[in-house]
């Protein structure tokens, strides 16, 4: 308890040294102001913003060895971090071209956020560099339904119109953009929020069943009541800001309040259904994915929210795997899709099955981390049972 209480104390009295520190560079040249943060490293070692800000200011002088290094330390002591997280896997994809390690932190960072533009946007331009499209449109056309102004997703989907497709291929979106929170003036990084647990094979989601019972008759003479109407976009709109900006509770309200007036908007039963998985309400997610998936039965990403559920959190495994078995046949070089079949085929012990789904996930992608990790993990096991 003491040692806890004297580790408070010094990051207390390291964020307010750092912060006269700051104060003191803003207007030093680059070279002496890394002096300066190195000095306080030396002193305060494991504060990781000082290790993120060391690692933009190396990157600043084309030291791109050391900013690697500063970079993931700052990653390691805050692994919650989004700032941390986005600037290493930004350097990854900019400066070093590590295509796989770039893929595999902005996967992770939507697993704790899948409502995050930067990674949504990030993944989609790894995807139209190295010739996936598919996944391009995909991971554009969810930021356009979160932000319907985002002007790199509206360019990067004009890029890839079935017009164009036979035509030369246009220019990338330029690593510069992506680069840009690396390159700005130092700044205080936001504060984490609490990572939300997910299905594994989550991929892009739309934040599904029967229409859940209406809420309490407002009283009419309330100011709400007074106020006009608002279209079921504009409250699916706020839906996505407050999922967003990490208040769930509320935007599970207002997609409730959605569904009274339209039930069959397909993407807010979808949305619901996602968002009361994550609140550890696993019936109501049921129904409302079960509905999503009704509703648009050709919607791929409907489909796997809902065999993603089935799995995980009913151990439905027949049911899952029928689903992903349909999918896979529409989709044959879907990566999720082969991963989600492999797992469900090792559950039930069908290693050959596995290991033939998993092949095929590293002759598409040979970085994928999750697949060469389960390859390896059945060989291991397999050597201990001989």
């Amino acid at each position: 308890m003491q040692q806890s209480a004297n580790q408070n104390l010094i990051l207390i009295e390291g964020a307010a040294t750092y912060e006269r520190i700051l104060a003191d560079i803003r207007e030093v040249e680059v070279d002496e102001g890394l002096r300066h943060l190195k000095d306080f490293l030396k002193i305060y070692p494991d504060f990781a913003r000082a290790h993120n800000d060391v690692a933009v200011m190396y990157y600043q002088t084309g030291n791109s060895l050391k900013a690697l290094a500063h970079y993931e330390k700052a990653h390691k002591l805050d692994p919650g971090n989004i700032t941390y997280r986005k600037n290493l896997a930004d350097f990854y994809f900019v400066e070093l071209e590590w295509t796989g390690d770039a893929i595999h932190t902005y996967l992770d960072i939507l697993k704790d956020n899948p409502f995050d533009i930067e990674a949504l946007n990030a993944l989609g331009s790894i995807s139209l560099q190295i010739g996936r499209r598919e996944q391009a449109r995909q991971y554009f056309t969810r930021t356009l339904q979160l932000d319907t102004g985002n002007l790199d997703a509206k360019q990067a989907l004009q890029q890839l119109a079935p017009q164009q497709l036979t035509a030369p291929a246009a220019a990338q979106p330029a690593p510069a953009q992506i680069a840009q929170r690396q390159s700005a003036p130092l700044r205080m990084p936001e504060q984490p929020e609490k990572a939300a647990s997910v299905p594994p094979f989550k991929e892009l989601f739309q934040v599904g069943a029967p229409a859940v019972a209406p809420a309490p008759a407002q009283n009419l003479a309330s100011p709400q009541a007074l106020a006009p109407a608002r279209s079921s976009e504009e409250l699916y709109r706020e839906a996505l800001q407050l999922a967003n900006a990490g208040k769930p509770d509320e935007a599970i309200r207002v997609l409730e309040k959605l569904l009274q007036q339209d039930s069959l908007h397909a993407a807010a039963q979808n949305d619901l259904g996602v968002l009361y998985q994550k609140m550890g309400e696993t019936v109501k997610s049921r129904q409302h994915h079960e509905e999503a998936a009704r509703l648009q039965p050709a919607n791929k990403i409907f489909q796997k929210n809902l065999a993603d559920l089935l799995f995980v959190e009913f151990n439905e495994l027949e049911e899952a795997l029928g689903i992903y078995v349909r999918l896979q046949a529409k989709s044959p070089q879907d990566i999720e899709i082969l991963k989600a079949i492999a797992t469900v085929c090792q559950a039930v012990g069908n290693q050959p099955d596995a290991r033939f789904f998993l092949e095929r996930v590293l002759a598409l992608q040979p970085w994928d981390r999750d697949a060469q990790g389960m390859l390896k993990a059945m060989e291991e096991a397999g050597k201990a049972g001989a």
